[in-house]
């Protein structure tokens, strides 16, 4: 079983850069291009490219041209903050941005910097280049941005060209005392870039961590108390959860990356920023609002609202309408609206909302509304937690006043709180291996439900109000080798409480087999970079790899592993931060998830990529299990595994990797297949059987 020493020793794991992830086919190294003058066709080398720690995904990625990387103009302007402007009869580009003015013409070695003429490097002129019938201004990465004053560096290991900003320093890290909102400020000497990542230590038995990367930035701290002989910094913060802040530099020149981790004492959401007028970051610990989806809680409809942190809430009745507002929250879903149209709720609407005199001025709330149906009232509307998430239940309130809670592998108790002190039934069924429980119905508000646990002690509670019309009936299915106990006074009391307990899993001591197994599920894709997308049923790479990841994290946690998703909704990740977070956690093993594509429409099956320069990790001995296990379960064309070693979410990682390729979805018959539910759940069972198969025969767990 992993120990959270271990946890704290991969702190320390290497930083290296990760690639860009672009349009159809991030795993390429080569694609082909047609010049939009010429309309010659040319094969050319991918570059990934960094722009100030995060990777940048382009729908025409960035490339080699005659030894020279060129890039996207549209780069310049989102990244950058330039201005553009383009002359189609002549094919120039105008750049602006403060007091420098850079014009380009297609095809021409030369250009003018503020009116004078300039030799581009190597002659290499902006081109016009298309790639899958998207065409764009390509121009020269590196004369545009040291023009621009930004730092530019080549790794040649993964083929990545970095942009940062100017070389700046850390000053100061401090707790703001006068923010409401919990707020690290990082005072710094100048515009940083900044790129981070969320390390779920309390799932491996430690403490969660936040973790900042700020590339082409030194430590030069202004109070050197908190600085020791190798010029570590630590910081005691002791307050709103926040236990502390360590700083220390990274990696190395040329472009020295700072980095800064927050020790949590509490899991917590958080929002990043970087203010230019202040030369500071301002890291605030908000909630953050992930997602908000209609789903079965408890055999009823609820709006789940799934948060980071343990929400702070206020809920309002305004007739037609119930609202939720979230406090100290940010949305970070791009989705505003759900239609409901069921148990008098027309709609579910989210946004920031502005305080209003219910609230202080600088509070942060999120603000959820349910506008109901003509003539409906909130009355049947609860509002509960659920961990980290929120249930708004709208029809009726499920299992109320009743608790059912597993204690440990083997033990569970039943709870039933009554509305006022009185006699009850509580017995064993032995004919159909039921714990009874009959109350009468002035003692207790429930419906009839049936609620399935399937946990190894109880299989299901049912609860019958119909049969009986002055008492509920409650029945609690003990899976075998169950055992009960009732824990308050028999036959009468305001509170029924019964422990249950699987005696045939206590005497063989049985844990999950897999229990201490972490693995670090990657669903490829997401957010701005679709992926692969299917040319008949337009399905997107993205969509399908997250759908199999989550079938696939559930079967792992069903057999008793413990699971990390680097995403686990339509969120972009950066590829190091993929990498970071498996390294972080100290991972077992990792599995990113991908579905393929390829201008043949002919080519079909699997295929499991790998990097075989490492060999301090088995990865190819984990890539053939995978790839001989999606082939059996899924009955596959076997394309092979494919040594892949400078795709950087199995390059960067430190224990065994692989990157599953599902399907080509731009081939029909898998198209069609990748469309159904049946073969995603089959591709998840062919990964779940070659984790397993690793352990079992290789990691001996």
């Amino acid at each position: 079983m992993k120990r959270f020493i271990a946890f704290l020793l991969v702190f320390t794991f290497v930083l290296s850069t990760y690639s860009t992830a672009f349009a159809a086919k991030s795993e390429a190294t080569s694609i082909r291009v047609v010049d939009g003058v010429t309309k010659k066709s040319y094969d050319i080398t991918v570059v990934n490219l960094l722009m100030g720690g995060k990777d940048v995904v382009t729908d025409v990625p960035t490339m080699l041209f005659n030894n020279r990387t060129l890039v996207p103009i549209a780069f310049v302007v989102e990244n950058l903050g330039a201005k553009i402007e383009w002359n189609q009869k002549e094919r120039k580009a105008t750049i602006t941005m403060a007091d420098k003015t850079i014009v380009l013409q297609i095809d021409s070695p030369t250009a003018l910097v503020n009116g004078k003429k300039v030799t581009l490097p190597d002659q290499v002129p902006a081109k016009l280049l298309g790639y899958k019938d998207n065409f764009r201004t390509m121009v020269p990465l590196r004369f545009i941005s040291e023009q621009l004053g930004m730092d530019v560096n080549w790794i040649s290991q993964t083929t990545t060209a970095t942009v940062d900003f100017p070389k700046q320093s850390v000053l100061a890290i401090d707790y703001d005392t006068d923010s409401r909102l919990p707020q690290i400020i990082i005072k710094t000497t100048g515009q940083v870039g900044i790129s981070s990542f969320y390390l779920e230590g309390s799932k491996v038995g430690g403490t969660d961590r936040l973790v900042l990367d700020l590339p082409n930035v030194q430590l030069n701290m202004q109070d050197r108390s908190i600085v020791d002989a190798s010029g570590a910094v630590s910081k005691n913060i002791g307050q709103n959860g926040i236990r502390g802040v360590r700083a220390s530099l990274f990696e190395p020149a040329p472009r020295e990356i700072a980095r800064i981790v927050f020790d949590l004492d509490v899991p917590k959401g958080y929002n990043i920023h970087f203010d230019k007028a202040k030369n500071e970051i301002r890291v605030q610990f908000l909630n953050g609002i992930k997602q908000v989806k209609l789903e079965k809680k408890n055999n009823t409809d609820a709006i789940v609202v799934y948060t980071e942190d343990s929400p702070v809430y206020n809920t309002l009745d305004l007739g037609d309408r119930m609202v939720v507002d979230i406090l100290n929250a940010q949305l970070k879903t791009d989705s505003r609206e759900i239609n409901i149209a069921k148990g008098g709720v027309k709609k579910v609407r989210m946004a920031p909302f502005a305080p209003d005199s219910n609230y202080n001025p600088d509070d942060k709330i999120v603000r959820i509304v349910l506008d109901l149906e003509e003539g409906q009232t909130t009355e049947n509307i609860h509002v509960e937690e659920d961990g980290n998430n929120l249930l708004i239940y709208f029809q009726a309130k499920p299992l109320k006043d009743i608790d059912y809670r597993k204690e440990a592998y083997n033990r569970s108790v039943f709870n039933l709180q009554l509305t006022a002190k009185g006699s009850f039934d509580a017995d064993y069924d032995s004919w159909n291996s039921e714990y009874v429980v009959t109350v009468p119905k002035q003692l207790a508000e429930l419906q009839s439900m049936r609620l399935n646990t399937a946990d190894n002690i109880i299989e299901y509670i049912q609860i019958d109000d119909k049969s009986d019309e002055e008492s509920y009936v409650i029945r609690l299915k003990l899976a075998a080798g169950t055992d009960y106990r009732l824990l308050t006074s028999a036959g009468v009391g305001d509170r029924i409480s019964i422990l249950f307990e699987n005696l045939s899993l206590e005497e063989s001591k049985e844990e999950p087999k897999y229990s201490g197994g972490i693995v670090v599920l990657d669903p490829g894709h997401g957010g701005k970079d679709p992926g692969a997308v299917s040319p008949k049923l337009g399905l997107k790479e993205k969509d399908l790899a997250l759908d199999v990841s989550l079938r696939l994290n559930k079967l792992l946690e069903d057999a008793g592993f413990t699971t990390i998703m680097t995403r686990t909704d339509d969120t972009y990740i950066d590829l190091y931060e993929r990498a970071g977070i498996a390294n972080g956690m100290n991972a077992d093993v990792f599995v990113s998830v991908h579905f393929n594509a390829h201008p043949s429409s002919q080519i079909n099956g699997v295929q499991t990529l790998y990097n075989g320069t490492d060999t301090k990790r088995d990865n190819k001995t984990f890539a053939q299990m995978m790839q001989q296990e999606m082939i059996k379960e899924m009955g596959a064309v076997d394309r092979n595994i494919v040594d892949r070693p400078n795709l950087v979410v199995i390059r960067e990682t430190n224990m065994p990797a692989v990157l599953a390729e599902l399907a080509f979805i731009t081939n029909a018959q898998e198209e069609s297949l990748a469309a159904t539910e049946e073969y995603r759940q089959k591709c998840a069972q062919a990964l779940f059987n070659g984790i397993t198969r690793y352990f079992n025969e290789v990691l001996g767990k």
